[in-house]
């Protein structure tokens, strides 16, 4: 993990912990609100810097989790509330939009035969089909007509997994950029180059990372979404097109991978310099 390796050369002792592995407990009445323990009985306790890599796949324990962190006094860099803000993707474009920010135009149903309006008001077909709560790729698919959406809607939410419908945008006419913003501020950028048989953007489904100079408007408005929700590390993705830059998701977890080989620089390491108020320059990798 690139995270552990830049906290070692920063003589940083960090802790891995599962959510699986932390017992919260409630059991004296002289001690703060809650105890954080291990499974082997060490007690955890503060101070220290809590950064959850969870995201939009967070599930109600690892939240519970995290709230207890905050009530035992420790720092976080993202905090529970803020990460339930952004791990529904729909909630997050709703809330932006309704903020004044530019989201591409999309549509939230559950029955298959509402399917065909909805796309005509999209500006039709094909169209993407997205989990609400997804990561990496999975769960982004293309439906290039109403046959295969209804189909992907209804299998879906028969199995209890909601999805959405978002307006697609070709990859020759549109471009992808991640802003990475760092304590509200945005320490770097790339482009995603979409493979040449897939249209999606993720790096781990093969897209190439490039690197890009952001413009002003976006640095302002990925420093504005931070802000917004509260994050103290996010990336904000934003999809170029002819029609102007449109918001397609905000990462509470960002992987350092991509953008590191992008830049040419040691993100992770420049991440944690920032995120624990530490001087200095990163090393180029």
């Amino acid at each position: 993990m690139l995270l552990v390796e830049a906290a070692q050369r920063l003589d940083v002792t960090p802790v891995i912990l599962s959510i699986d592995e932390v017992i919260v407990e409630r059991v004296a009445k002289d001690v703060r609100s809650v105890e954080i323990r291990t499974q082997d009985g060490a007690l955890l306790t503060p101070p220290a810097l809590v950064l959850p890599r969870m995201g939009s796949i967070s599930d109600e324990y690892s939240l519970t989790v995290l709230r207890a962190f905050e009530a035992a006094g420790f720092a976080e860099v993202n905090s529970a509330g803020a990460l339930m803000h952004v791990r529904n993707k729909v909630t997050a474009l709703i809330e932006l939009a309704s903020a004044g920010f530019p989201v591409l135009p999309f549509a939230l149903l559950r029955t298959p035969s509402d399917v065909s309006a909805a796309a005509k008001k999209l500006g039709g077909f094909p169209l993407m089909v997205k989990f609400i709560r997804g990561a990496q790729g999975l769960g982004v698919m293309k439906a290039g007509d109403a046959a295969t959406a209804e189909a992907i809607v209804g299998a879906f939410n028969a199995l209890g997994f909601d999805v959405y419908l978002e307006r697609f945008c070709s990859p020759r006419r549109s471009r992808d950029a991640r802003l990475l913003v760092v304590r509200g501020k945005v320490l770097a950028a790339m482009e995603r180059v979409r493979g040449r048989n897939d249209y999606r953007s993720n790096v781990h489904k093969g897209a190439r990372p490039k690197s890009c100079e952001p413009t002003e408007d976006e640095c302002t408005v990925a420093m504005r979404v931070a802000r917004h929700f509260k994050l103290g590390l996010c990336a904000v993705d934003f999809l170029r097109t002819p029609d102007g830059e449109f918001i397609l998701e905000v990462n509470a977890s960002p992987g350092f991978t991509g953008i590191s080989e992008a830049t040419g620089r040691d993100i992770a390491e420049e991440t944690l310099r920032k995120l624990l108020g530490l001087r200095g320059k990163a090393k180029r990798s």
